[in-house]
């Protein structure tokens, strides 16, 4: 047991230092600013994010947001503690089944060292999907078999709660269910195999009927929220094709084995496992030499593990994977995080492929015919040899995913955009505009706006920032994470007085000016203006209008109100004797780029 724990132990300092060169991106930022936005509710909780039903993930991202939004430490901690659950879970597995013996050291490193599992830690957002979902696999998997072997109720029940925990995070415990009984099946019912399902159904019947109706249950839970648009889909043939050969056959085998060593092509999430067709070709020979073995070992329930390991990698992983992303690009197939469930399951066959669990017979009550003894020192030592390289490897890998991370711009980004939005100017309005393609990629549409991803940030201020209203100084987040000065987007409607004149011409009073806004967050009427008095105005788009207050200037002052309606015709109207001396409407962008004070010390050395 220490060798077990002191591997568990070793693998989690591992996976905490590449933690430490990750940090938020892309969903990340959606789902915090989506918890701090929303009332917990039911539909809160219940609401499909880009396809996934995940109401236990959507439920600790609000406590956690509550808690200290974009904290990484507090996140990024929180699954790891989750990781830990899991392999401590694998090993009372593995020892629950085969007893504490070293042998079981070999499929606990293939489950707790397996690089295939590293980039769905590192990436909060999918992390909050697996990682409780391997959790609650490796205890359903735990407490069938102990209610299989020992019948307690409550053992049963525990079960039942892991695969309803499993259910709460991630849409592929759906099918959780199905590898409770395929193992019942496989492993846990005498007689041939083809008697097995009616046999397992006849032997615990009140067992697989809770299975069943917690299957039909989420299914008709799931099918019943409203369509999500970045959900499910009909695959494409081609990409899916390529999707699967890249899953199954590259990916899969190359991270199940201890590689690729090096990670590439790297997206704004991390690595992907684009292997060198060499290690691919190694990859397949130490899998093809494991299924060999193990079928001249123990012919009777290797070929069955290995069977359960295809059939879930098909219908656990890859046809989810092809429902949700099978309309995207073939590299979607590169990326590990839609198989990392898989090594689980993969140390679990093994182990049945080569080890006789504590009940089967002794080797002396077994018929010869059965198999064909192999030297037990060479089992052994071989056994020892590719256990300790394997972990080698998969720290290698490991280590170098670390290199991929681009956690240390992110970070200083928010922690920029966090001092920023501590001191904002009182006559200050903080507009929104999207945030840099490498945060939150331009596909999320108005999600990427600052107004709504950053806005937690700003404490006691988070309101100004989520609800801009008029103000008479523009300021803008740049893409440094500065808050400086904005100013109208060259491409900004623009209106001035006429050629003689000081004023913008009027129409009883009314400014209208053809536009064409389909409803952009970050649109935002500019007024520049004289005025003696304070004096009540009118904007907006079409017959949407609203009130705002010009303050006095009589030398002159400005003003900003933001215009996020679609319309066809901008409306100004103002009293008499307000003076408009310009209009401007569109985005704003900021006067400076970087940090704002670098730049003035630059200019002050320049003169």
């Amino acid at each position: 047991m220490l060798a077990g724990a002191a591997l568990i132990a070793l693998t989690l300092g591992l996976r905490a230092w590449v933690l430490r060169h990750a940090y938020f991106i892309e969903d990340d930022f959606l789902f915090v600013a989506d918890a701090a936005a929303s009332p917990l509710t039911f539909d809160y909780l219940t609401s499909l994010h880009k396809g996934h039903f995940m109401p236990g993930a959507k439920l600790l991202v609000a406590v956690l947001t509550a808690l200290s939004p974009y904290n990484w430490t507090l996140a990024a901690g929180t699954m790891l503690a989750l990781h830990g659950a899991a392999a401590a879970a694998t090993f009372r597995l593995l020892g629950e089944v085969w007893g504490w013996r070293w042998a079981i050291l070999a499929p606990l490193a293939v489950a707790v060292c397996a690089p295939l599992t590293v980039p769905v830690l590192a990436w909060w957002s999918a992390a909050l999907n697996a990682i409780p979902f391997q959790l609650a696999t490796a205890l359903a998997l735990l407490w069938t078999v102990r209610y299989l072997r020992h019948g307690r109720e409550r053992d049963a029940w525990l079960a039942a709660a892991a695969v309803v925990g499993g259910m709460a995070f991630s849409v592929k415990a759906l099918l959780l269910p199905l590898l409770l009984f395929a193992v019942a099946v496989a492993f846990h019912t005498p007689g041939p195999l083809t008697w097995a399902p009616s046999a397992a159904l006849r032997a615990r019947p009140r067992f697989w009927t809770g299975m069943g109706a917690l299957f039909l249950g989420y299914l008709v839970v799931y099918m019943s929220r409203p369509a999500d648009a970045e959900g499910a889909g009909v695959p494409a043939l081609k990409a899916a094709l390529g999707q699967a050969r890249r899953l199954l056959l590259e990916t899969f085998p190359v991270g199940a084995v201890g590689g690729p060593f090096s990670w590439g092509p790297v997206t704004p999430a991390g690595g992907l496992l684009q292997p060198h067709p060499a290690l691919v070709a190694a990859a397949w020979t130490v899998l093809a030499a494991m299924v060999g073995v193990s079928l001249l070992h123990r012919p009777r329930w290797a070929w069955r593990a290995w069977a359960l390991l295809v059939g879930y990698l098909v219908c656990v992983d890859l046809v989810p994977t092809l429902v949700a992303r099978g309309r995207y690009h073939e590299l979607v197939g590169y990326d590990p995080r839609y198989v990392a469930d898989a090594a689980l399951v993969f140390a679990f066959c093994v182990a049945w492929a080569f080890l006789a669990p504590r009940w089967e017979e002794s080797a002396a009550q077994r018929p010869v015919r059965q198999r064909i003894r192999l030297p037990r020192r060479l089992l052994r030592g071989t056994a020892a040899g590719a256990t300790a390289g394997f972990v080698a490897a998969a720290s290698v890998s490991t280590a170098a995913y670390a290199d991929t991370l681009s956690g240390d711009r992110v970070h200083w980004y928010l922690d920029t955009v966090r001092a920023s939005l501590a001191a904002i100017p009182e006559e200050a309005g903080v507009f929104p505009r999207p945030v840099p393609e490498d945060i939150v990629l331009p596909w999320n549409g108005h999600r990427r706006f600052s107004s709504f991803l950053l806005s937690p940030l700003a404490g006691d201020d988070a309101e100004r920032i989520a609800d801009p209203q008029p103000a008479a100084l523009p300021m803008v987040l740049n893409d440094a994470g500065f808050l400086v000065v904005a100013e109208p987007a060259p491409d900004s409607v623009f209106l001035g007085p006429p050629d003689d004149g000081e004023c913008v011409e009027t129409l009883d009073g009314q400014v209208l000016h053809q536009v064409s806004t389909f409803g952009h967050p970050g649109h935002v009427l500019g007024l520049s203006y004289v005025s003696d008095r304070d004096a009540e105005t009118t904007v907006g788009l079409d017959t949407v209008t609203q009130t705002t207050v010009l303050p006095a200037a009589p030398y002159g002052g400005s003003w900003y109100v933001p215009l996020t309606g679609k319309g066809q015709t901008l409306v100004i109207k103002v009293p008499d004797e307000v003076c408009l001396t310009w209009v401007t409407f569109g985005e704003l962008v900021p006067s400076v780029e970087g940090n704002p004070w670098e730049q003035e010390d630059l200019e002050e050395k320049t003169e």
